[in-house]
């Protein structure tokens, strides 16, 4: 970046060299410009930040009479960052590792922290001697706002901050260490050509996410420098915002801003010292942003100028350019009143545009969300292919989903209904504290959902297949997911944080559940292996190697002590995995065993077809299946799970059974099915009492409310709803 200024023309907006006499774009004068320079103290290395304490570049559509900024980042070459080595310690705590940016007075290390596990860290240094008084004031306030800013908050898209401290007249920040490249390096690769639309419409709805987060806070914080300088790509899709030193909280009835600041043409015109920025300002940079996701084109090239959109002739795309370029409107009450509303109708385009599906008459941004939506439906399971059946398949060429659509109506007893997977849903769960939603997908996501309102909260997009299934610790503070990449992911369910990966399953894994007193984790998958592993250091405590075929189905007892597996094999098992920890050794105990009264596993042969779920009765000892025979079954297992008296058998049908859960009254059982319902059953009646019909296609997940006021169900046709029961 050059140290020259930059001057802008009053007409058009654009860029121009300071010894320009006519504006390279439109052709008008450059007259009358003042040299005056602003120097701005930035804390991203990449940065190329705008200031500016008089007037601001002017958009045709304005009528500023003046024009001028500065970009200047600090190039003195006194500056002392970034000089640690390798295996330095900081801070007797911090191991370097690399020096991965400098810039200005600012260096970026990755480090180890070597008091919390040797995890990763990124430290932000930033070094103030070669800085007058008056500029050393000004970093100092810059670095202490963002570390006091990002303190407070807590997102998965943003690096979350451990320590803030100064150290030989270098301030350091210690925060996540992002793993990836700067969006802004991406699309220089591409040198003007484009992302896949889907790829840049996830990236745009995951930094929808995350400014709706800063704008629900109180009072909202409006980020200001949204650029893909500012954005963070990780392998796995993940984009995480960094750089907060602009950042500010909105002040009701404040008329303008203290300081102007932004990034030439991501920057809206109210930035450049005219108003206060709203929330309107990052929507404008998100959608000068999106703009050149879409066109490749730079948009600090020609600033408040966006060329017009092409995009692929594809139903689901109507609108898409239409949005983009209200998003970038000059006036700020002619872009969207909200990032939700932008959200809303990014993940509308991109479920269709990533399933296929036809749209018809597509909503504006305006539109409040219909009580009725479509998703495309997908095929019900299938056996898995042989090799002769793949090579088959691919020389075919045959689609394996179906362009047909939903149509979800909200019923009468809906409270909300969830939309934003692209994938069939395969399992859904509340937290134990009721506060929020989990459900996984087909999409290989885990989306966590506010349970009061419905509203998408984060998505979790750590697993590389399908997710099969998934469930909540005890304190509700962690989430294990497992799939078809054959891993249980456990990871912090207010960030998305990864904690640790368990990887010994050898095949796909379809159940996962975590013991009531939070201290064990049980999985099962295609291996045929039932694992019980420890929760906090992972060590394996048992396998089950009993079942004959894939399992499908875990559930602990309500005491902790027994566990209950089930699957293809068509039994329910019902073993002590803490037995074999007490196992004799000697002679003594070997012989003295043969008294003992200690339960061996037992067997419940119930079901003719694959038992899919299980569940224990909150308190007793009654135990709820779930089978693809079309039954559903209660037994009492009583207290020696030796002795099983049927106490339900719901009418069969025709329709597979999928899940069941109990209320936590324990007087009634949910159960969801393949004939796009969920039955619930009074247990002590022997009936049903009521039956919810709000889906379209196969029922795969069932869950109560810990209160018991609420259901959530989800399936195949990509919907998570919540209802109650009238």
């Amino acid at each position: 970046m050059s140290s020259a200024a930059t001057f802008f023309c009053d007409r058009c907006g654009a860029a121009n060299r300071p010894e320009a006499r006519f504006c390279r774009a439109c052709g008008q004068a450059l007259g009358g410009v003042d040299t005056t320079t602003n120097t701005i103290v930035g804390l991203g290395a990449r940065s190329s930040t705008v200031s500016s304490s008089t007037q601001a570049p002017t958009p045709s559509t304005s009528s500023a009479s003046s024009a001028n900024s500065t970009f200047q980042l600090p190039t003195s070459s006194t500056t002392i960052t970034g000089l640690l080595q390798p295996q330095h310690m900081l801070k007797q705590r911090y191991i370097i590792l690399a020096n991965v940016g400098k810039g200005g007075f600012g260096a970026v290390y990755k480090a180890l922290d070597s008091q919390f596990g040797n995890r990763l860290v990124a430290v932000k240094e930033m070094s103030q001697n070669s800085l007058d008084e008056n500029d050393r004031q000004s970093a100092a306030d810059a670095f202490q706002h963002e570390a006091v800013l990002l303190a407070g908050l807590m997102h998965p898209n943003l690096p979350r901050i451990y320590e803030q401290f100064t150290d030989q007249g270098r301030s350091y920040l210690v925060m996540d260490f992002i793993e990836g490249e700067p969006l802004e390096s991406r699309l220089s690769r591409l040198k003007g050509s484009t992302l896949p639309i889907d790829q840049s419409l996830d990236i745009a709805i995951q930094l929808c996410d995350v400014l709706e987060y800063l704008h629900s806070r109180n009072p909202p914080i409006i980020f200001r420098d949204l650029k893909p300088a500012n954005v963070m790509l990780t392998p796995n899709g993940n984009a995480f915002l960094i750089d907060f030193g602009i950042a500010r909280h909105f002040k009701p009835g404040k008329a303008r801003d203290t300081t102007a600041l932004g990034s030439s043409g991501y920057a809206a015109p109210e930035q450049y010292g005219r108003s206060q920025t709203t929330e309107r300002a990052d929507i404008y940079s998100l959608g000068a942003t999106l703009h050149q996701l879409l066109t490749g084109y730079d948009p600090s090239e020609t600033p408040f100028h966006f060329s017009s959109i092409h995009l692929p002739e594809h139903p689901a795309l109507e609108g898409l350019a239409d949005l983009t370029m209200q998003m970038v409107s000059v006036p700020v009450n002619e872009r969207p009143e909200s990032v939700a509303k932008v959200r809303a109708e990014l993940q509308r385009i991109a479920t269709l545009y990533t399933t296929g599906a036809a749209l018809t008459s597509p909503p504006t941004i305006s539109t409040r969300i219909p009580l009725m939506y479509r998703a495309p439906e997908t095929l019900p399971p299938l056996p898995p292919k042989t090799p002769a059946m793949a090579s088959s398949a691919n020389t075919t060429g045959k689609a394996a989903k179906r362009t047909t659509q939903y149509q979800i109506v909200k019923q009468p007893n809906t409270v909300y209904i969830c939309s934003g997977h692209s994938g069939r849903v395969t399992a859904v769960a509340w937290s134990p504290d009721g506060r929020w939603l989990a459900s996984a997908s087909y999409d290989k996501t885990v989306i966590i959902w506010d349970a009061a309102s419905g509203d998408r909260v984060w998505t979790y997009k750590g697993h590389s297949a399908r997710v099969n299934t998934l469930c909540w610790s005890p304190d509700s503070k962690y989430i294990a997911s497992a799939g078809d990449d054959t891993t249980v992911q456990i990871w912090e369910s207010a960030n998305g944080h990864l904690t640790y990966t368990y990887t010994e399953h050898s095949a796909p894994v379809n159940a996962v559940a975590w013991s009531p007193d939070g201290d064990y984790i049980a999985s099962g998958g295609n291996d045929k292996l039932a694992l019980v592993w420890q929760a906090q250091d992972h060590e394996e405590l048992y396998r089950y190697t009993e079942h004959k075929d894939h399992v499908y189905a875990l559930a602990w007892s309500p005491d902790g002590k027994y566990l209950a597996s089930a699957g293809r094999d068509k039994q329910v098992r019902f073993w002590n995995p803490f037995a074999e920890l007490k196992k004799p050794h000697s002679f003594w105990q070997r012989l003295t065993s043969i008294f003992s009264t200690e339960l061996e596993p037992s067997v419940l042969k119930v079901h003719n077809e694959r038992v899919n779920a299980l569940a224990w009765h909150p308190k007793e000892y009654l135990l709820a299946s779930a089978s693809s025979d079309s039954y559903a079954c209660v037994w009492d297992v009583g207290i020696s799970y030796t002795q099983h008296t049927k106490l339900l058998r719901t009418s069969g049908g025709n329709s597979a059974k999928n899940s069941v859960v109990w209320s936590p009254d324990g007087k009634h059982v949910a159960i969801a099915s393949n004939d796009k319902t969920v039955q619930v059953w009074n247990v002590g009646k022997e009936r049903c009492t009521f039956t919810y019909q709000g889906h379209q296609g196969y029922v795969s997940s069932v869950a109560w409310s810990p209160d018991g006021a609420r259901l959530a169900s989800a399936g195949v046709d990509r919907s998570v709803q919540v209802w109650q029961i009238v």
